[in-house]
């Protein structure tokens, strides 16, 4: 089984060496890494890797799905059979590798084949939580699996791109990610890709797993985590276009693709969902005007099932 890991960035020259530290410490031996840098401008494409690091380079940064789009079509191209997804801020512990392609690996050959994805878990350094990345989907949002004490791995509908390690056989079912060809702003090619293209191969009959014991530790980047009458309280902190993206894509997500609603339960979801968000940036964050405005022309544009918007996002 040939695995190929992928790291996407955009400026990340100051951690970028941290990740591929933490993946050739794996104890599972890989091939090649293979960065995909979404057009930096602070020579994350140009520093010095070692041998086993591979850069391919897009001229515009065409967001997290434009990077593992590219990264697909470069592992079908090389022969590879599976791909495994980093952030470039995402550090897997020494084992995290080896125990997805173990679930893989001690299966059956039929089982084999039914797996789509097998992800990772995440810990949330700052906060000292371990997220179970995974998400069940049904027409009322968005629920969390639940975890029995007897297994390893937790059945879900989708996960997030980082931690997942992608079987290359259903791309032949189920084609790539959807990505723009413009911009990160550009359809999903940031916020809900990963939701959409791994809720994709589950409805094409794949398994999508989680570990609970293969574990990536994330720091969170630059997010706030504050204490507010003794109960903690964290935000992104993400800059307006990303709120923008997020409740533009979200809308279209529920609205368009999915294939089922529950029109109470998902309003009564996607209503708390909105006010928990308007509170961070209300209490937590700075310049709040222009992203309490990016949350609204992001639910206007996810309505009207518009995917070009770019609300300031960076060319």
């Amino acid at each position: 089984m040939r695995i190929l890991v992928q790291i996407h960035t955009w400026n990340d020259a100051g951690v970028i060496d941290s990740v591929i530290d933490a993946i050739l410490r794996q104890t599972r031996a890989m091939e090649e890494i293979l960065i995909v840098d979404n057009g930096s401008t602070d020579g994350t494409a140009e520093l010095g890797y070692p041998a086993i690091v591979t850069v391919v380079r897009h001229a515009l940064n065409l967001g997290t799905s434009g990077s593992v789009k590219t990264a697909i079509e470069y592992a079908r191209a090389h022969g590879y059979d599976w791909l495994w997804v980093l952030d470039a801020d995402s550090m897997p512990r020494p084992d995290a590798l080896q125990l997805l392609a173990g679930v893989i690996e001690a299966g059956d050959r039929e089982l084999t084949h039914e797996i789509g994805v097998v992800c990772s878990s995440h810990n949330l350094v700052k906060l000292g939580r371990v997220l179970h990345q995974g998400r069940l989907l049904t027409p009322g949002g968005p629920r969390l699996p639940k975890l029995r004490a007897d297994r390893t791995c937790v059945d879900c509908d989708s996960v997030i791109w980082s931690g997942a390690l992608i079987n290359l056989a259903v791309v032949e079912q189920v084609g790539l990610p959807r990505a723009g060809t413009l911009g990160c702003w550009e359809d999903l090619s940031l916020d809900y890709g990963d939701t959409e293209y791994t809720y994709r191969i589950h409805r094409a009959g794949y398994k999508i797993l989680v570990h609970r014991d293969s574990i990536i530790d994330h720091p969170l980047g630059r997010g706030l985590h504050r204490r507010i009458l003794g109960r903690n309280f964290y935000t992104s902190d993400h800059p307006a276009f990303r709120r923008y993206l997020h409740f533009r894509n979200l809308v279209f997500f529920w609205l368009r693709i999915y294939h089922r609603r529950n029109w109470p339960m998902l309003l009564v979801w996607f209503s708390h969902r909105l006010i928990r968000m308007l509170a961070a940036i209300i209490f937590l964050e700075r310049e709040r005007g222009p992203k309490l405005k990016a949350c609204i022309f992001g639910i206007r544009d996810g309505l009207r099932g518009r995917l070009d918007g770019s609300f300031g996002a960076p060319r």
